[in-house]
């Protein structure tokens, strides 16, 4: 186990890394909404989680040991149940989870920093916050609506110090109609900048309903 998770740092081009330190957000929990987390991996296979909890970030807790097949990671969470894999051909670090009723995804951007945090005031410095300024409603396409279609759209991306919204990927696309109003419902969205923590970039997800009856009340829902 540990000669397949040193392997990963010399897997074949394409493949990406997943050694070190990623701040990470969890999102598809109903009840808990989305989760920011830290998530550490080393060479031997310990995995490790810690949660951000009321504006700080308690100890580290164990993972299963981290493996990975055909360029593909795979680690659980004990404590949640929650069955994490990553594809590793992906630019970021990130996948879907899984539980016997439950399903979501993860998405994680590589904490800036050269040791493992290992105090709460280290690791809450490396989950800074991630708080809406202004957020744009997508308008639903005229497409859509003449053919009755309705759909959802989960997009994950990163905050940069200045509360832009960068490189955003589209996680779950029901239909291609839905693509461009929300990338241009995150071009017209902002965060709050955050003047400390240099080029930090910070990990978000948000999810778009294009329902027709919220169209009827001039509304689509954001998550």
């Amino acid at each position: 186990m540990a000669a397949t998770a040193c392997g990963i740092a010399h897997a074949a081009r394409g493949t990406l890394d997943p050694i070190g330190t990623w701040s990470c957000v969890v999102w598809g929990h109903p009840d808990f909404g989305d989760e920011r987390v830290l998530l550490s991996f080393d060479t031997t296979g310990v995995a490790r989680l810690a949660r951000l909890e009321n504006e700080a970030v308690p100890a580290w807790s164990g993972l299963t040991p981290w493996v990975s097949e055909d360029r593909e990671m795979r680690f659980s969470d004990p404590r949640t149940g929650r069955q994490y894999t990553a594809d590793l051909t992906r630019e970021n670090l990130g996948g879907s989870w899984r539980t016997l009723t439950r399903t979501g995804g993860w998405w994680c951007g590589v904490a800036d920093v050269t040791v493992v945090p290992e105090t709460p005031e280290e690791r809450a410095a490396v989950l800074p916050p991630v708080l809406p300024l202004v957020t744009a409603t997508p308008r639903y396409p005229i497409e859509a609506i003449r053919t009755a279609k309705q759909g959802r759209v989960v997009t994950c991306f990163f905050v940069d110090a200045g509360g832009v919204i960068t490189e955003p990927e589209l996680i779950e696309l029901s239909d291609e109609v839905f693509r461009e109003p929300v990338l241009m419902a995150l071009k017209r969205s902002r965060y709050e900048p955050r003047e400390s923590g240099g080029q930090l970039l910070r990990p978000s997800c948000r999810s778009y309903t294009f329902s027709l009856d919220k169209l009827a009340q001039h509304e689509i829902e954001v998550e």
